[in-house]
């Protein structure tokens, strides 16, 4: 019998509430050794049913079979599994399905040309034990006391180390990383309350970099904490003395301790110097322009750790979502538009510029702060007329005959490609 007009929508509803948006935070928790347990199981079934996907959809491959989605193979599991597997019913059953929908996921971002992902791969079981699983999933299944206690299936009552903000929560995982047991929480949250107009300044830009990490449009500059450089040494040293030492000893957890902690550092110092710059940009402006960056082809350049160091690909999506949040509206400027290259007093493009920090245009005669010109040119974007400047205002074509940008050597190759094409 089909289902009424009205129920069927009324089940499909999202549970999230009119106005409200989106948002994730991860807090480090508390387990007993009785949920420690719980948890190394859960970890171990999510890698289980995720292999098993892998190798059914590599024999479909294989053989020329149709492919399956993750649904069907979710459908046929449940039928099997009590029989053939049943060390899987010892956790809850929002575990597996975790695992087919990150290999849904996986097999989605894969057949995705702009994620430039490979085939899903078998997931290795390491002695760290270092993993995740989906713990709950769905309003009803988490209860929150707003203060330090989160109530979840299987597990139970869940110690936070901090409090959440105000929302609702929808959804969990829980994983092992660096030493340490920390949930990851997706909830909905009521908008943010919008700042009056003359508290901000009505058009900015951001470029990102090294050293300094960020420079906005009127000057201010943001330092790169350089976490990772700092705990260099010391990890290296640490790591050295593990390789020497009898696995699973004592020696070697010790070291592999130490280790968990450089890195627990190295991330803690980045992820708090990347928030409070991009929370104060977002409130500083009421329009900001960011650079589309090729991070990835930047990372084969002459300074691959400086630029994983610095965590740009990150900068950009907190600017995104950050914006939305707080009513800033964010634009990207075009990958291969020259803002450091570029005058921002007469516009005059200086094709030899290289890595010099200021330098002076050969037409006007100005001297520029590297970072402040490119940051200001960005802002141009939004306050110069339709088709002046070195770049058309809707930032998807070149103009003054201009090569290349600020890209990747291969980038730089198809601008010029497309350029002569153009052209022709």
């Amino acid at each position: 019998m089909p289902t009424p007009k009205s129920k069927r929508n009324k089940r499909s509803r999202s549970s999230c509430p009119d106005g409200w948006h989106a948002a994730g935070y991860s807090v480090p928790i508390h387990l007993t050794v009785k949920q420690q347990r719980y948890c190394h199981r859960a970890i171990g079934i999510t890698r289980f049913v995720y292999n098993l996907c892998v190798a059914t959809h590599r024999f479909c491959r294989t053989n020329r079979l149709p492919w399956p989605s993750w649904q069907d193979l979710y459908k046929d599991f449940n039928a099997y599994k009590r029989e053939d597997y049943p060390f899987v019913t010892e956790v809850a059953s929002r575990v597996a399905e975790g695992a087919f929908m990150d290999f849904g996921t996986a097999i989605k971002n894969w057949r995705d040309t702009d994620h430039k992902a490979g085939p899903p791969r078998f997931h290795k079981k390491r002695l760290t034990s270092t993993g995740s699983f989906r713990a709950a999933s769905g309003i009803s299944q988490i209860k929150y006391n707003s203060k330090r206690r989160i109530q979840l299936p299987g597990l139970g009552s869940v110690k936070l180390r901090h409090t959440l903000p105000k929302g609702l929560v929808y959804e969990a995982h829980i994983k092992f990383l660096n030493g340490q047991w920390v949930v990851s929480i997706k909830m909905w949250q009521p908008p943010k309350p919008e700042q009056k107009p003359e508290t901000r300044i009505a058009h900015g830009a951001v470029d990102t970099g090294i050293n300094p990490h960020a420079t906005d449009s009127e000057g201010q500059t943001w330092e790169n904490p350089k976490a990772y450089y700092q705990a260099e040494h010391k990890l290296r040293r640490w790591q050295r003395a593990q390789a020497r030492r009898t696995s699973s000893s004592r020696g070697w957890w010790e070291a592999q301790r130490k280790i968990n902690r450089l890195h627990r550092r190295v991330t803690g110092l980045r992820r708090n110097a990347q928030h409070q710059m991009t929370s104060q940009l977002v409130h500083k402006f009421q329009n900001l322009v960011i650079e589309d960056l090729n991070v990835a082809g930047m990372m084969h350049g002459k300074t691959p750790k400086a630029q994983a160091d610095s965590g740009m690909g990150k900068i950009k999506r907190q600017l995104i979502y950050k914006g939305d949040w707080h009513h800033c509206e964010v634009q990207i400027a075009h990958r291969f538009y020259p803002s450091s290259k570029t005058c921002s007093n007469c516009q005059n493009v200086n094709a030899k510029l290289k890595r010099e920090p200021t330098w002076q245009c050969s037409n006007c005669g100005t001297v520029h702060d590297r970072n402040i010109n490119a940051a200001v040119n960005l802002r141009n974007l939004l306050t110069l007329p339709a088709g002046s400047g070195v770049m058309l205002r809707d930032g998807k074509a070149l103009a003054a005959g201009l090569t290349s940008g600020e890209t990747s050597p291969s980038d730089r190759r198809t601008a010029t490609q497309r350029l002569r094409a153009a052209q022709r």
